[in-house]
């Protein structure tokens, strides 16, 4: 089995984790309780499984997360501010999907530029 490290497995995995929680955004920015906390839930469930999936989580990590840096916690923080600040107001309807959408590409720039990728380790010794 060819579990080479490649620049579109990488890609789709931080589009993946970008896209889930914009979406998620959109949802705590429009949708009335308790669906953002089933989204939010739904996304650390699926970010956990992702991450599993592509071998981000795991004794080769070492006790490593695989994120980008401190930067990425604080910029995800401010648009989880904003989303929780427009919901119930009259523009969450425009405004909800729009944070979403600059999430995603925010996120996925930042993290396709910054984020660590751990290869398997017997790849990497060839």
């Amino acid at each position: 089995m060819n579990t080479k490290v490649t620049t579109t497995t990488v890609r789709n995995y931080w589009l993946a984790l970008a896209a889930m929680y914009g979406l998620t955004l959109s949802a705590v920015a429009m949708a009335e309780w308790p669906w953002p906390l089933i989204m939010g839930a739904a996304f650390i469930l699926f970010g956990v499984l992702h991450g599993l999936r592509y071998r981000q989580v795991g004794r080769n990590v070492q006790g490593k997360l695989a994120t980008a840096s401190p930067g990425v916690g604080v910029a995800g923080g401010m648009f989880g501010a904003a989303a929780i600040l427009i919901h119930g107001t009259p523009v969450a309807i425009w405004a909800g999907p729009l944070l979403g959408v600059v999430t995603v590409l925010g996120m996925y720039l930042y993290l396709h530029r910054f984020g660590r990728f751990y290869g398997d380790p017997s790849e990497t010794a060839t």
